[in-house]
C-alpha cells in the first residue's frame, strides 16, 4: 500500500510543470549551469564560469553537464529497477502472507465451527446431565414417598393381620370342636347303625333258629327211614365177602408154587448177572481209570496250552506295559521341553510388557516435559507479540510523522518554486529553504528511526517466527509422543493378554507334567507285576510239562487193562441168554397166576368195599340221627337267646338315638358360632386384601423406582464422563483457536510491516521517477 500523500504528488507535478520549461529554455537559450551531484537546493546547480550571472554559458561545460545528467539518469533508473524489484518481492511476500492469513482464517473458521459443535454438544450433555440429575432427585423423592406410603400401609395392615390371625385361630378351634362333635355324631350314628345291623342280624338269627329247629325235626324222620334200608344192603354185602375170600385163598396157594419155580430160575440168572455186573463194574472202573488217565493227559496238555497262551498274553502285556512306560517317559520329556519353551515365552511376554510399561512411563515424562516447554514458549511468544505490537505502534507513529514531514517539505518546496524565481536569493526564500532543510533533517532522523524500528520489528518478527516454529516443533513432538504413548497403551493390552496366556499355558503344561509323573509309578508297578506274572507262568508251564510223561504212561496201562476186562465181560454175557429164557418162562406163569389172583382179589376188595360202605352208611346214618336229635336242645336254646338279644339291642338303639339328638343340638349351636366367626374372618379378609394389594403394588413400584434410580445413576455417571471429555475437547479447540489467532495476528503484523516497507519503496520510486522526469534534478 502506498503512503504518498495527494498533496506531495500534486506539489511535485506542479514543480515539474514550472521548472522543466525553464530548464529547457535556459539550456537552449541562456545555457544555465548543470546540476551538481549531491547538491539539492531546488534547482540544478552545474559548473558555471565567472560570467554565469550575466547569462552566458560555456559550450564545453554544457556538454559535460549533459553527460553527467545522462549518467545520473542511468544511475537513477538502475536504482529504480532495484527498488521496483524490492517492491515486487514485497508484493509477493504480502500476497503470500495474505494467502497464509486466508488459510489461517479458514482454519480459524473450522476451529470456530468445531468449537461451536463441541460447545453445542457440551451444552446438550450438560442439559442431559441436569435432566438426569433432576430425574435422579425425582426418583429419590418418589422412592421416599413410596417408602412412607408403604410404612403407612404396613401400619394399617399389621393390626388387621394380627386380628385376622386371632379370628382364624378361634375359627380353627371352633372347627376342631365341630370336627370332634361331628366325629362323635358319626361314631354315635355308626353305633346306632351297627346296633341296628346287629338287631337285624339277631332277628334274622332268631328266625333262622326257628327254621333250623323245624328243619332238623324233618331231617331226623328222613334219616330213620334211610337207616332201615341201609341195614338190608349191609347183610347182602357180608355174604359176598365170604365167598370171594375163599377163592382168593385158593389162588394164593397156586401162586406160591409158581413163585418157588420162578425164584430158583431167577437166582441162577441173578448169579450170572451178578458176575456180568461185577465184570462190567470192573470194566467200567478200568474204563473210568483209562478215561481219567486220558482226560488227565488231555487236561495237562490243555493246561500246558492254556499256560502257554497265558504266558504269551502276559509277555504281550509286559511288553505293552514297558512300551506304555517308555511312551509316558517320552511324553514327560516332551512336555518338559514344551514347558521350557512356554517359560521362555512367558518370560519374553513379561519382559515385553515391562519394556512397554517403562517406555510408556518415559514417553509420558517426555510429554509432560514438552507440555512445560510449550507453555514456556507460549509465554515467550506472548511477551514477544506484546513487544512487536508496541514496536508496530511506534512505527505507525513514526510513519505518520514521516508523512507529515514529507507533506510539509513538499509544501515548502512548492512555495519556494512558485513564490520565488529560480535564481532568487531573497531572505524569505532562504528562510523557507532553511525550514525545508530543518524538516528534511527531521525527516532523515524519522526515516532513520523508521529503519531502526523496521529492523527492530523484523527482529521481533524473526524472534516470533523462531518461537512459533519452536512451538510448532514442540507441538509436533508432543503429538508424536502422544501418538507414541497411545500406541504403547494400545500395545499394553495385547502384551498383558499374551503374558496371561503364556502363564496359563505354563500352568497347564506343569499340571500335565505332574499328571504324567503321577502315572509313571502305576505304569512301573504294572511292568513289574507283568514281568513277575511272566516268570511265575513260565515256572508253572515247566512244572506242567514235567508232569505230562507220567500221566501218558498211566493212560497207556489203563487202556491195556480195559481191553482184557472187555473180553471177560463178553464171555460172561454169552451165558446169559439161556438163563434169561428160563426166568422168562417162570415169570410168564407167575404173571398169569398173578392176573387170576388179581381178579379174585379185586372181587374180594369190591365186596369188602361194598360191605364197608354199607356198614359205614348204616353207622353214619345212625350217627346222623343221633346228632340231629342232639342238636334240638341247642337250637331251642339258640332261639330263646336270639329273642332275648333282640329285645336288649332294641333298648340300646333307643339310648343311642337319645345321645345322638343331644350331639345334633350341640353341633347346631357350634355351627352358628362358626358361621359368626367365619363372617368376622371374611370381614377382616375383605379389609386386609386391599391393603395387601396396595402393599404389593407399593413394593412393585419401589422395586421399579429403585431399578430406574440405578439406571439413572448409571446414565449420570456416563454423562459425567462425556461432559468431562467434551469439556476437554472444547478446551483443546480453544487453545488451538488462540494459537491460530496469535498466528493470524503475527501474519497481519507481518503484512502491515511489508506494506509499510512497500509504501516506503514506492515513495522512493516515485521520487526517482520525478527526478528522472526532471532530467536528473531533484524535484
Amino acid at each position: 500500500m502506498q503512503h504518498v500523500s495527494t498533496t506531495s504528488v500534486f506539489a511535485r507535478r506542479l514543480a515539474a510543470a514550472v521548472v522543466l520549461p525553464g530548464v529547457l529554455t535556459s539550456m537552449l537559450v541562456l545555457a544555465p549551469a548543470t546540476q551538481a551531484a549531491g547538491d539539492a537546493t531546488g534547482i540544478c546547480n552545474g559548473v558555471v564560469n565567472q560570467l554565469a550571472h550575466r547569462g552566458t554559458v560555456q559550450e564545453n561545460l554544457l556538454q559535460a553537464a549533459a553527460r553527467k545528467n545522462a549518467v545520473l539518469i542511468a544511475s537513477l533508473q538502475a536504482e529504480r529497477a532495484a527498488l521496483q524489484s524490492t517492491a515486487d518481492g514485497l508484493s509477493a511476500d504480502i500476497a503470500a502472507a495474505d494467502k497464509a492469513i486466508a488459510a489461517l482464517n479458514a482454519e480459524e473458521q473450522q476451529l470456530i465451527s468445531d468449537m461451536d459443535s463441541a460447545a453445542t454438544e457440551l451444552a446438550g450433555l450438560k442439559v442431559a446431565q441436569t435432566n438426569v440429575i433432576q430425574a435422579v432427585a425425582d426418583a429419590e423423592k418418589a422412592l421416599d414417598g413410596l417408602e412412607s406410603e408403604k410404612a403407612a400401609t404396613e401400619a394399617q395392615l399389621t393390626p388387621l393381620q394380627e386380628e385376622l390371625g386371632v379370628a382364624q385361630a378361634a375359627a380353627a378351634l371352633l372347627d376342631k370342636q365341630k370336627a370332634d362333635l361331628e366325629a362323635q355324631e358319626a361314631a354315635k350314628k355308626s353305633e346306632i347303625s351297627a346296633a341296628e345291623g346287629e338287631l337285624s342280624g339277631l332277628q334274622t338269627a332268631a328266625a333262622a333258629a326257628a327254621d333250623s329247629l323245624a328243619g332238623k325235626n324233618a331231617e331226623i324222620l328222613t334219616a330213620q327211614g334211610d337207616l332201615a334200608k341201609l341195614t338190608g344192603v349191609a347183610d347182602t354185602a357180608a355174604a359176598a365177602v365170604t365167598a370171594a375170600a375163599q377163592a382168593v385163598t385158593d389162588a394164593e396157594a397156586e401162586l406160591g408154587r409158581l413163585q418157588g419155580i420162578g425164584d430158583t430160575a431167577q437166582a441162577q440168572l441173578d448169579a450170572q448177572q451178578a458176575k456180568v455186573a461185577e465184570a462190567k463194574a470192573t470194566l467200567a472202573t478200568l474204563q473210568s481209570t483209562a478215561q481219567t488217565a486220558a482226560e488227565a493227559v488231555a487236561a495237562k496238555n490243555s493246561e500246558i496250552s492254556t499256560a502257554q497262551g497265558e504266558l504269551a498274553a502276559l509277555q504281550t502285556a509286559a511288553s505293552q506295559a514297558a512300551d506304555a512306560l517308555a511312551a509316558k517317559n517320552a511324553a514327560i520329556t516332551t512336555a518338559q521341553g514344551e514347558l521350557t519353551t512356554l517359560n521362555t515365552n512367558a518370560a519374553s511376554a513379561a519382559s515385553a510388557l515391562a519394556a512397554n510399561t517403562n517406555k510408556t512411563a518415559a514417553v509420558n515424562a517426555e510429554i509432560t516435559s514438552l507440555q512445560a516447554q510449550i507453555a514456556a514458549k507460549n509465554t515467550e511468544i506472548a511477551a514477544k507479540q506484546s513487544e512487536l505490537s508496541t514496536a508496530q505502534g511506534q512505527l505507525t507513529t513514526l510513519q505518520a510523522s514521516k508523512t507529515s514531514l514529507e507533506s510539509e517539505i513538499a509544501a515548502l518546496t512548492l512555495r519556494i518554486n512558485t513564490e520565488f524565481p529560480p535564481n532568487s536569493n531573497a531572505s524569505k526564500k532562504r528562510e523557507l529553504e532553511d525550514q525545508r532543510a530543518a524538516k528534511q533533517t527531521e525527516l532523515n532522523t524519522v526515516n532513520a528511526q523508521i529503519a531502526t524500528k523496521n529492523t527492530q520489528i523484523s527482529g521481533y518478527q524473526g524472534d516470533l517466527t523462531a518461537l512459533q516454529n519452536s512451538v510448532n516443533n514442540l507441538n509436533a513432538q508432543l503429538l508424536a509422543k502422544q501418538q507414541e504413548s497411545s500406541t504403547l497403551q494400545q500395545q499394553a493390552a495385547p502384551l498383558q493378554a499374551a503374558l496371561t496366556t503364556a502363564n496359563t499355558a505354563v500352568a497347564t503344561k506343569e499340571g500335565e507334567i505332574a499328571t504324567l509323573k503321577g502315572q509313571v509309578p502305576t505304569l512301573q508297578a504294572a511292568v513289574s507285576d507283568a514281568n513277575a506274572a511272566v516268570t511265575a507262568k513260565q515256572g508253572e508251564l515247566s512244572a506242567l510239562q514235567g508232569q505230562l510223561p507220567a500221566l501218558q504212561s498211566a493212560a497207556a496201562t489203563a487202556a491195556d487193562n480195559v481191553s482184557v476186562q472187555q473180553k471177560l465181560v463178553a464171555d460172561l454175557e454169552a451165558a446169559l441168554p439161556g438163563l434169561t429164557e428160563g426166568v422168562a418162562e417162570a415169570q410168564a406163569d407167575i404173571a398169569e397166576q398173578k392176573t387170576v389172583l388179581g381178579g379174585l382179589e379185586a372181587t374180594l376188595a369190591a365186596a369188602k368195599d361194598a360191605l364197608a360202605a354199607a356198614n359205614s352208611s348204616v353207622e353214619a346214618k345212625k350217627a346222623e340221627v343221633s346228632s340231629l336229635q342232639g342238636e334240638l336242645p341247642a337250637l331251642q336254646a339258640t332261639l330263646d337267646g336270639a329273642n332275648a338279644s333282640v329285645s336288649t339291642k332294641q333298648g340300646e338303639i333307643a339310648t343311642l338315638n337319645g345321645e345322638l339328638d343331644t350331639l345334633v343340638a350341640q353341633l347346631a349351636s357350634l355351627n352358628a358360632g362358626i358361621a359368626a366367626k367365619e363372617a368376622e374372618i371374611l370381614d377382616l379378609q375383605t379389609r386386609v386384601a386391599p391393603l395387601l394389594d396396595q402393599l404389593n403394588k407399593l413394593n412393585g413400584e419401589i422395586s421399579a423406582t429403585e431399578a430406574q434410580l440405578k439406571t439413572l445413576q448409571a446414565q449420570l455417571t456416563a454423562l459425567d464422563l462425556q461432559v468431562t471429555s467434551a469439556q476437554g475437547q472444547l478446551n483443546t479447540l480453544t487453545a488451538q483457536k488462540k494459537a491460530n489467532k496469535d498466528a493470524i495476528d503475527a501474519q497481519k503484523a507481518k503484512v502491515k510491516s511489508l506494506q509499510a516497507q512497500l509504501g516506503s519503496v514506492q515513495d522512493q520510486i516515485a521520487a526517482i521517477d520525478g527526478q528522472i522526469a526532471l532530467g536528473g534534478c531533484v524535484a
